[in-house]
């Protein structure tokens, strides 16, 4: 048998540095503790203790009192902790803990690098811990207390510590002191004074450290399980608690530019022209925007079409059904009627739901199963928020899925490829289509066989979402996530019908640069460490690392960027009825999406975080000044695969498409907001893909902004290789060029010495050539005849390789 290997040297010193440090740190804490606790038993004896130190608070008279009672709790018993056992027993196993308002601000102190979010692909964040009540639910207790108070949100239920939305934006970490507590510290002050301080401070480390070892309190924990999810009320966003942010001095978050000098529509755009239906751009409403006032639909009387060219309404007169008769024969009916006579019957539970759905949906009894439906309003909710759902949200969801002929009163247009062409609804039209599509209610979309007629478009109704197992698994537990943001969007629309609008745009782009000649160089570059595209990337062009099947598995087990992104700004699902699949020289642009959920964590640790309050103004024409892009990169299992020149091109090619500015001026175009691309489950080197995309941003003339997710290196090194090739004057077309010598010299000869990364053999070879310059001409330095004669050519090398 094998004796283990011993660790290195450097990794055993490494290990012995951090005991060191912590012990030290340990001892450090008990120490001062054990210095406050002797300070006040001598004010004790003393009698010093029976009046206030001068300018002292309330607050820290309390604190003061308790360190006190502890202090005199240890010497009577000869405790060896450092913290005398409270008086009071602990909560019995299976109670949940009832949370105070000291709770409350140590949960909204959580660890600000737990609950980053990618917006968009890196490694996922922190899952929550929650307590379990009952049959599996969250926090029974505190998610019912707003039935038992009549549904009320706003006014003094606001004030409630179990209704509160934690704010991902604003929380600060465990064990950082505010400015006030630290300047106090700081002060001249009386001995006694000084005192109370002392030991207010360390009673506050004694209560966080004693917070986390008993879980009530957890650096990963992102959930609060108090959010209500179905209430009559206007909800409270989770935008609304104002929590203090202490930074980190010593970590730095962005590198570059400022985000400040970015351009950001609306301030850099011009202004928009009349909106009006053109052959290029379906308006399914009157083009007359009214701020508060839903449009009116155009036309206005329902206008039916049943062709391979639109989407096949659920309410066309064409749509027929099979069914059996009294006599048990076949007929054929209106399949909207029997939607209609269907979903009009009382459902009192999942069981009913799933047999309405199955009823116009008969052939795939045997096909789709609703085991994360079930599992959603058995398991996940309690009996009681499981009842409010079906009895009051349901018949809302309801009626407005049988509003649709009223609503959308033409069939909506196929975004078919190689068509550029932009469709302009409202968002009660894309609502009451999304209620339709929860009740699977599209015909001809459930077929995905090659030859099927919508096996190039991704499905749109929500029998995926209800699929999961009979047995405890991950997949229900990502359902049940998705179905809270679902039914949170439902919740507020049903609410308040919305009146803004939303444009999905399809181009094609076939005039393609010559990437090897451009001669552009690169334009402004930022790196932001923590931040995210939807947060920080206001008023940009917002990056979806999109599938080519626009959605990717947001209806599935997927839960990545695109699908999150889906699901906290469900309007963007509905692009899945139109658009057939993306070609390599085609993209989505996506306008005006409001976004309605707030969120934590990624893929497997996703957790919905509560409603979410979008105050991004909107545009002329109704639209939020939100612009998403989705463009799908390829699928890649090897590094040197990436390099070959048709690969290079085509994601050069996939990014122009959706970063060209269609003639507009530079000043007039927002700056875009990307990240990992392609990275991730698709394969794709980081580096290389954060590189191509400032070659494309350069050939159209945009900014970039680059969040890398918590990455800190990679942001470095993005930063410095974009400054480096600044200062060089590199072009688009001398990187092409010198990506090209890569695969050559290195990716393909990596067997005959050792390995050189990209980054590296970039700073070598114009380093190499910077130092060439400095010798005799008559010496060469390695530039070839061309170069040497040529007056006008680049300060860069020609690397230019022939290439297949």
């Amino acid at each position: 048998m094998e004796k283990p290997e011993e660790p290195s040297c450097k990794k055993r010193l490494r290990q012995t540095s951090l005991e060191d440090c912590f012990s030290f740190g340990v001892k450090r804490q008990k120490s001062i503790q054990e210095q406050v606790e002797a300070s006040i038993l001598e004010d004790i004896e003393r009698g010093s203790m029976s009046t206030h130190p001068p300018g002292e608070s309330i607050e820290q008279r309390k604190r003061r009192e308790k360190v006190a009672e502890a202090a005199e709790r240890r010497r009577e018993s000869q405790s060896p902790y450092s913290t005398p056992p409270h008086d009071n027993p602990s909560s019995p196993e299976g109670e949940v803990p009832t949370i105070t308002s000291t709770d409350k601000s140590l949960k909204n102190t959580a660890s600000k690098d737990a609950t980053n979010k990618p917006s968009t692909s890196a490694a996922g964040n922190s899952s929550r811990d929650m307590k379990t009540a009952g049959n599996g639910s969250r926090d029974v207790e505190s998610v019912f207390a707003y039935l038992e108070e009549d549904g009320d949100v706003s006014g003094e239920a606001s004030t409630s510590t179990s209704r509160s939305y934690p704010s991902n934006r604003t929380r600060s970490r465990i064990g950082e002191s505010s400015p006030s507590t630290s300047s106090k510290r700081d002060d001249p002050e009386t001995s006694s004074s000084r005192r109370t301080n002392l030991a207010a401070d360390a009673l506050g480390d004694a209560e966080d450290e004693e917070a986390v070892a008993m879980g009530d309190v957890s650096p990963t924990q992102e959930y609060d399980a108090s959010l209500p999810l179905f209430s009559d009320s206007e909800p409270q966003s989770s935008q609304d608690d104002e929590v203090t942010i202490n930074k980190d001095v010593t970590r730095i978050e962005w590198r570059g530019v400022d985000p400040s000098e970015l351009n950001r529509a609306p301030a850099c755009c011009r202004p928009l022209p009349q909106l009006q239906p053109s052959h290029e751009h379906t308006v399914l409403f009157r083009p007359h925007v009214r701020s508060g006032t839903p449009p009116r639909p155009y036309p206005d009387a329902y206008r039916d079409t049943w062709d391979a060219n639109h989407v096949r309404m659920p309410c066309s007169e064409e749509n027929l059904y099979p069914v059996d008769d009294k006599n048990g024969q076949k007929k054929v009916q209106s399949r909207w009627e029997l939607i209609e006579s269907t979903l009009q019957n009382p459902i009192k539970n999942s069981w009913d739901l799933e047999e309405a759905i199955l009823t116009y949906n008969a052939r795939y009894c045997s096909k789709w199963n609703f085991a994360g439906l079930h599992h959603f309003f058995t398991e996940e909710i309690d009996r009681k928020e499981s009842r409010h759902f079906f009895d009051q949200l349901l018949p809302k969801m309801v009626q407005m899925a049988l509003m649709l002929p009223k609503v959308c009163t033409q069939a909506i247009p196929l975004l078919r490829r190689q068509e550029s062409h932009t469709i302009t609804l409202t968002q009660l039209q894309i609502a009451c289509l999304l209620a339709n599509a929860f009740f699977c209610t599209f015909p001809r979309r459930n077929a995905q066989q090659k030859k099927s007629e919508y096996s190039r478009f991704p499905d749109i109704n929500f029998n995926r979402l209800f699929e999961g197992s009979t047995k405890k698994s991950s997949t229900n537990v990502r359902k049940a996530e998705k179905m809270r943001c679902i039914i949170n969007y439902f919740r507020r629309v049903a609410l308040k019908a919305p009146s803004g609008t939303v444009s999905f745009t399809r181009r094609a782009v076939t005039a393609l640069p010559s990437w090897d000649k451009s001669n552009k160089t690169l334009t402004k570059f930022h790196g932001n460490v923590y931040g995210t595209i939807e947060d920080q990337g206001e008023g940009m062009l917002q990056l979806d690392f999109a599938n080519m099947y626009i959605g990717g598995g947001v209806l599935g087990h997927g839960l990545v960027q695109e699908e999150i992104r889906f699901m906290i700004c469900p309007e963007l699902i509905v692009s899945r009825l139109f658009t057939e699949v993306l070609d390599a020289n085609e993209c989505l642009l996506m306008k005006g999406a409001e976004r309605f959920s707030d969120y934590t964590g990624y893929a497997s640790t996703f957790r919905w975080n509560g409603d979410y309050k979008d105050v991004i103004p909107r545009d002329a024409w109704g639209r939020k000044e939100t612009e998403i892009l989705a463009i799908d990169a390829l699928v890649f299992r090897r590094l040197e695969d990436q390099f070959k020149p048709q690969s290079l091109k085509r994601e050069l090619n996939k990014a122009f498409c959706g970063f060209y500015g269609d003639g507009t001026p530079a000043v007039n175009l927002p700056a875009v907001a990307t990240g990992n691309w392609g990275c991730g489950a698709f394969g794709g080197d980081a580096r290389l893909k954060g590189l191509l995309q400032m070659m494309v941003a350069a050939e159209c003339q945009r900014d970039l902004a680059y969040f890398t997710f918590g990455d800190q290196r990679l942001c470095y090194e993005l930063h410095k290789m974009n400054e480096f090739l600044v200062s060089q004057g590199v072009s688009v077309g001398d990187l092409w060029l010198v990506l090209q010598r890569y695969r050559e010299e290195v990716l393909q000869r990596k067997a005959k010495k050792s390995f050189t990364n990209l980054y590296t053999y970039i700073y070598q070879v114009y380093n190499d050539f910077e130092s060439s310059t400095d010798e005799e001409e008559e010496e060469g330095a390695g530039l070839t005849g061309r170069e040497a004669d040529d007056d006008d050519a680049s300060l860069s090398p020609d690397y230019k390789v022939d290439t297949p």
